[in-house]
């Protein structure tokens, strides 16, 4: 017997579930997320899916994935890329990973970055690293974008993220849905972006 079997895989993240994004954004937008990161060109990110070959992977109708569409970008999820390297009569997307940052159960940001294969995995241990370190990257920290939580405001002009919620508020735990190198690293990272938060913040 002759066959052939796709053996490629996608890797999904867990905090999509626990941090309640896909509850946000909906299965239909969800569907779609997943479908154009299939799509998705391994150096570039780009992807160039048809809204009706995206409904017909998924069983969506053209409508619907329009809506999702405008979800995700709303969500920032995805971008429309206005220049490609080459021009295409349809639209061309570039999916985006939203990862949560929580200090207990609490969501103080997202850190969106571009899902492009290729550098996806050295991109996030990049900016892991600098957390850990405390050094500076313009090049690296250009390619992330903050977004804040309920309650928060990213300063652009001063990198940081600002809150009226009173610091003793906050909590200095983490949830038990979280393990525990996800809890050092959005420490790390709420140290770096919120320092006039975090400096208030009170000892267990």
């Amino acid at each position: 017997m002759e066959g052939e079997i796709d053996s490629t895989f996608q890797t999904q993240q867990r905090d999509m579930f626990t941090s309640g994004i896909v509850a946000e954004i909906g299965v239909n937008a969800y569907a779609v997320w997943s479908v154009i990161k299939c799509y998705a060109d391994f150096m570039t990110g780009e992807a160039y899916p048809g809204m009706r070959e995206i409904g017909n992977k998924i069983g969506l109708s053209q409508p619907t994935v329009s809506r999702a569409v405008d979800i995700l970008k709303d969500a920032h999820m995805l971008r429309i890329v206005d220049s490609a390297k080459f021009k295409r009569k349809g639209q061309t997307y570039v999916a985006r990973e939203r990862l949560a940052v929580r200090l207990g159960g609490k969501v103080m940001c997202f850190v969106v970055v571009d899902y492009v294969p290729a550098n996806l995995r050295d991109q996030l241990k990049r900016i892991n690293q600098l957390l850990k370190t405390g050094e500076e990257d313009k090049e690296t920290w250009a390619e992330v974008e903050i977004v804040p939580g309920d309650g928060f405001v990213w300063d652009d002009k001063s990198k940081t993220l600002k809150s009226s919620i009173k610091a003793s508020s906050l909590p200095t735990s983490s949830s038990t849905e979280s393990d525990e190198y996800h809890r050092q690293l959005g420490a790390e990272l709420f140290a770096r972006i919120a320092p006039n938060l975090a400096k208030r913040l009170p000892k267990k």
